[in-house]
């Protein structure tokens, strides 16, 4: 079952297309090795406990190993399934800009799982290790749905095996990878509350999307922002343009969208049909009188010199500098009521969480600034995705790596970290009513105190698990 990067041209899109349903869905033997291409390989990072002690925490929370290397390496992007599964994609073809992808190593979707509730995972199984360029992963509708790209794929799995059914289903192309700033592509699948697969583009690698064959004129153009995909009515839609590189976004208890950004302001509100400030570049419609900026009434770097020199600590005092990855609004209870819809974001060269208060203010929200937490004094701390898990914990992805996303000293490709935070001691998750074939049973999980299970909930009842009629539109 091979992914294959591929250029953009729509002749060679059709051709990989078939390619790929003509080979096989095993899990490879011949797994490529995964190196180090930074300059000292004898270089590595501290160990896992070493980092998770090194934490600044909050009183009354904690860090723990969730996973680490061997059996992590590289975390990119993280789901859960209705079963308190962990799925993690790791991602190995990124690589120094002299290359941009090494197409000769391949990526590989994990699940771990913590069968004794102890907050480390205690087993590990390989969905598929065939994938190239994968950036974002998640489940629903009878499979898997892998962002690789310039394609949206679906690896069915009906009866949910961890087997993949076939080979996999390209259901979008047109995610442009570009020959510089490639690490402004497509990534950040996740269900909306409206059951659409939402997802995000940087600036930088401006796409035309739409089915496999779609002419150029009925494809969908996106020059960074937020898109959304309906999987049963096949439309794709385009909510907003601009900014520079989300790689974040999560729902507040209203359904309000929010996402995260590098460079030209961190904190957006989506406003559908918004056009956003860019950090250079015209707007794709000429039409446009002004764009809009962010919703934080400030910035974690100093703005009166270059984005650029906020690196390596010298914005520490300003909240670290000016690339986010990965957002979490907390809406669970296992942490302090104080904590309850506070926005999280992971700050790369702050080496820390950026905690932000949502306040509404007239039609739209303002963030306002709250202290930092969760401080790594681990210098390959490469925060990368972080959300919240069954049992109320933030879970944690951590690259690892001494570089940043423009990897102008290569990979370490052989690290990689999953950390548990929670408060005290968390109770073991019930996930009784998610396995039930019962609708009802569902539906009382909708609007539950641990967004989790809320979520969960929704999905299952998308995916045909309830009454009829269930199925959101």
């Amino acid at each position: 079952m091979r992914f294959p990067a591929m250029a953009h041209s729509r002749l060679l899109s059709c051709v990989l297309s078939i390619l790929a349903c003509l080979v096989g869905t095993t899990v490879a033997a011949d797994f490529p090795t995964p190196y180090n291409s930074e300059p000292d390989p004898t270089a590595s990072p501290p160990t896992p406990a070493a980092a998770a002690a090194g934490m600044t925490l909050p009183p009354g929370f904690r860090v723990q190993v969730f996973a680490a290397e061997p059996d992590v390496q590289n975390p990119i992007a993280m789901a859960w399934d209705a079963r308190g599964r962990l799925w993690v994609a790791e991602n190995f073809t990124y690589a120094e800009r002299t290359k941009r992808f090494d197409l000769g190593l391949r990526d590989r979707v994990l699940i771990f799982e913590d069968t004794d509730h102890d907050g480390v995972a205690d087993q590990r199984t390989v969905f598929t290790d065939d994938a190239q360029m994968l950036t974002s992963i998640e489940m629903g509708r009878g499979g898997v749905w892998l962002l690789c790209p310039p394609q949206l794929l679906f690896l069915p799995d009906a009866n949910a095996d961890d087997v993949p059914d076939g080979p996999p289903q390209v259901v979008l192309d047109g995610f442009t990878v570009a020959q510089s700033n490639y690490h402004n592509f497509a990534n950040g699948l996740r269900w909306g509350p409206d059951g659409w697969l939402y997802g995000r583009c940087g600036h930088s690698c401006p796409g035309r999307l739409g089915a496999p064959g779609t002419p150029d004129d009925r494809r969908i153009p996106i020059e960074g922002g937020i898109w959304r995909f309906h999987p049963e009515r096949k439309v794709v839609e385009v909510l907003c343009h601009g900014t520079t590189n989300p790689w974040g976004h999560d729902w507040d208890e209203n359904g309000e969208l929010f996402f995260i950004n590098t460079v030209n302001g961190h904190l957006w509100h989506l406003m559908p049909g918004a056009h956003f400030k860019e950090s250079f570049g015209a707007d794709p419609n000429p039409g446009v009188y002004d764009r809009l900026d962010m919703i934080a009434d400030h910035w974690h770097f100093d703005t009166k010199g270059a984005w650029s020199d906020s690196r390596e600590g010298k914005a520490n005092a300003l909240g670290g500098g000016h690339a986010h990855i990965g957002m979490m609004i907390y809406q669970a209870d296992q942490w302090p009521a104080e904590w309850r819809n506070r926005l999280f974001t992971l700050n790369m060269h702050g080496r820390r969480t950026n905690v932000e208060r949502l306040e509404r203010e007239g039609s739209a929200y303002v963030g306002r600034h709250q202290a930092d937490i969760f401080l790594a004094s681990d210098p390959w701390f490469r925060g990368i995705d972080l959300g919240t898990g069954p049992d109320g914990s933030a879970y944690v992805l951590d690259w690892s790596d001494t570089g940043e996303c423009h990897e102008s000293t290569g990979v370490h490709r052989t690290s990689g970290r999953i950390f548990r935070i929670s408060h005290g001691n968390p109770a073991v998750p019930d996930l009784a009513d998610l396995a039930l074939p019962d609708g009802a049973a569902l539906q009382r999980l909708v609007r539950h105190p641990n967004v989790w299970y809320d979520r969960q909930a929704r999905r299952r009842l998308a995916d045909g698990h309830g009454p009829a009629g269930a199925r959101e539109t």
